[in-house]
């Protein structure tokens, strides 16, 4: 597999640990009644668990851009030194941005530079795209 497709699959894994994250604390906020029960009531998670649910999202939203332009490169035959380094920012840039986040830590937008970064790695693999069409 590709440096691009591995990147991927680690960023469904990421996703995968965001989501248990939220999940879990979900239900220690709300109780087990809550988390196997219809959910009518809406979580009411604060901190650490109210961050992870965000990152989650953001992260989906991100790994879906990702995807749209990492399959067609490699359906496409194209692995090049941009598609290949646009990936590794982008999962490096993702894991920074989900620790950064369900931590807490606001210096200075770190948060932001980190989200700036993976948008950068999936551009590049769209620019390559375009490039090698």
């Amino acid at each position: 597999m590709t440096v691009e497709l591995w990147s991927l699959v680690w960023g469904g894994a990421l996703l995968f640990i965001l989501i248990t994250l939220s999940a879990n604390a979900n239900v220690s906020a709300m109780g087990m009644g809550w988390g196997i029960g219809n959910r009518d009531q809406a979580a009411t998670t604060t901190g650490w668990g109210a961050r992870a649910r965000r990152a989650y999202i953001n992260h989906l939203e991100n790994l879906l851009i990702f995807a749209c332009f990492a399959v067609p490169a490699h359906l496409a035959g194209i692995s090049t030194e941009l598609t290949v380094l646009g990936a590794q920012i982008f999962l490096i840039a993702r894991i920074a941005y989900a620790i950064i986040y369900v931590a807490g830590w606001t210096v200075a937008g770190v948060r932001t530079i980190a989200w700036a970064a993976g948008v950068v790695g999936y551009a590049m693999v769209f620019i390559a795209l375009l490039m090698n069409a």
